[in-house]
């Protein structure tokens, strides 16, 4: 793909719109996930929540989003790509306003659920909407310039979420997303021309759809749940038997309904498998820090919610410096180097964080490995994106770009749910080797590890003398940073396994149709 030269004056007004919505749809997920994750201490003080309780406020979400955006690039491609997306924020719009009142955590995630069924609605309609109204020779630099701006609104999430959370209330987090929503309806309906696939026929795969939905819940409820009723318990074990047979019959629907919500011919092209492969693994790496950093700021090395925001928005300030430059050398050199140096900094940044430990200082101990996860991250979003639509021709843009976001979902999904297992078993096999040092009476240890699935907010017995509950509160922040940096290690080893994905499975001259050159 050559590079464009029209200066941006002179390219078209739609062009333009399109952009714009792009941007702000991005702009608007990735701003309600930074904050969000800033607020998780407040929420669960708030809420009285546990780590599972938490889990499912990010992981219900993600759930609904990858499932649901099948459908909802098919929804788009049908119906009308702007059409869906107004309705998509507009449910979007209303969630956040349940979530913002919110007065117990079973009520938070049901509006979770909802944000998640607006989003799926949203997320791959903006990308869509580039690739089917942007000409060809400037996909890239548009990509570039959605790529720059879009971290802008995602540079003031944690910060102005940190600041709402100190200052007024984490409900108040949930409120940021309405001036963003409605400015992107209006525009939408204003500005951007409508655009479909005529091609399609209007068939939904409803069947797909309940089968792939009850398969990931039941797999996600046993990887959840499965460290607060034991993974032996029958509850868990007819839970993952669920998921599996869901799956089963998921992969059986999509081989002989008509209009599949997954082709599975579209697998026969290495670049769409390879891609989408490489994303879910990438994302499992990529999906947890961002849940457990902040966790550690607040509740182990004891920064405010606002000075937490602080802390990590260097990763979107780099994101924001690179993106528009990664448009550009997308068109001259093609995703896949990018990707890959991406891969291995990213990689370097999680062994990095592994080495802070507890009060020590920000500057010297953690701003290496941040700066060094959002250098990373610059390489790869705009890169990435660009390769996913790129995996299929332009007039199913739709799919490509539904099923490589559900792709980085259920990256992420997976991860918070299956390093959260890891991080609660971590954290109470480091408690429990520490205080057993101490030796507290039984029914102290006992109630401790009781409370391991609160992890840093596990809280001593209050009967116990001033001394000793200093010494146990050390301890436990300890036993989190074990669980860290477990997962730091972990999200390494994924980071760079996906990089062994992109060398099997997408050829250095791969085409947009799949095929590759001689």
């Amino acid at each position: 793909m050559a590079e464009s030269t029209t200066p941006l004056r002179l390219i078209p007004f739609a062009e333009k719109m399109a952009l714009t919505l792009a941007i702000l749809s991005s702009g608007i997920v990735f701003l309600d996930q930074s904050a969000v994750n800033v607020a998780l201490p407040a929420i669960q003080s708030s809420l009285n929540a546990d780590i599972g309780a938490l889990q499912w406020i990010l992981d219900i979400y993600l759930l609904v989003l990858s499932v649901l955006m099948l459908i909802g690039g098919v929804l788009g491609d049908i119906f009308g790509r702007v059409r869906v997306y107004i309705i998509g924020m507009a449910i979007f719009i209303g969630a956040s306003v349940l979530c913002g009142l919110a007065p117990t955590a079973g009520w938070l995630i049901a509006g979770r659920f909802l944000q998640g069924v607006g989003g799926s609605l949203v997320a791959p309609g903006g990308l869509a909407i580039i690739n089917a109204v942007v000409a060809p020779e400037r996909r890239g630099r548009m990509l570039g310039i959605w790529g720059t701006f879009s971290p802008l609104i995602t540079v003031a999430g944690p910060v102005i979420g940190g600041w709402l959370v100190d200052f007024a209330s984490w409900r108040s987090v949930f409120f940021i997303n309405l001036p963003l929503g409605l400015l992107a309806i209006f525009v939408a309906w204003r500005y951007v021309p409508e655009n479909k696939n005529e091609e399609v026929d209007g068939r939904l795969d409803w069947l797909g759809l309940i089968t792939l939905m009850l398969g990931l819940s039941g797999l996600l409820f046993a990887l959840i749940e499965g460290p607060n009723f034991g993974w032996s318990s029958p509850l868990i074990l007819a839970s993952l038997v669920i998921g599996a047979v869901g799956l089963i019959t998921f992969v059986w629907v999509e081989s002989w309904v008509p209009a599949p919500l997954i082709p599975l011919n579209l697998f026969k092209i290495p670049v769409f498998t390879g891609v989408n492969l490489m994303t879910i693994i990438l994302y499992f790496g990529l999906g947890g820090p961002f849940f457990f950093i902040t966790l550690n700021f607040q509740q182990v090395q004891g920064y405010t919610a606002a000075q937490a925001g602080l802390a990590i928005m260097p990763i979107a300030l780099s994101l924001f410096l690179m993106a528009r430059q990664m448009g550009r050398l997308i068109d001259k050199i093609g995703a896949r180097p990018l990707i890959i140096i991406a891969n291995i900094i990213i990689a370097a940044a999680f062994f990095l964080l592994m080495w802070p430990s507890v009060d020590q200082s920000y500057w010297t101990h953690w701003l290496p490995g941040i700066l060094l996860y959002g250098i990373g991250l610059g390489f790869l979003v705009v890169p990435i994106t660009s390769l996913g639509l790129q995996a299929l021709p332009a007039n199913q843009s739709g799919i490509a770009s539904g099923v490589n976001n559900a792709a980085s979902r259920l990256g992420q999904m997976l991860s918070v749910a299956v390093l959260g297992a890891v991080m609660v078993n971590r954290f109470r096999t480091g408690l429990a080797s520490r205080i057993a040092s101490y030796n507290l009476p039984a029914d102290v240890q006992t109630t401790l590890l009781a409370q391991a699935r609160n992890l840093a907010e596990t809280t001593p017995p209050a009967n116990l003398p001033a001394e000793t509950v200093a010494e146990i509160e050390q301890i436990i922040r300890l036993a989190f940073v074990d669980g860290f940096r477990t997962n730091m290690f972990i999200s390494a080893i994924l980071v760079l396994a996906s990089l062994v994905i992109l060398f099997l499975t997408i050829p250095k001259d791969s085409q947009p149709d799949g095929r590759h050159t001689a």
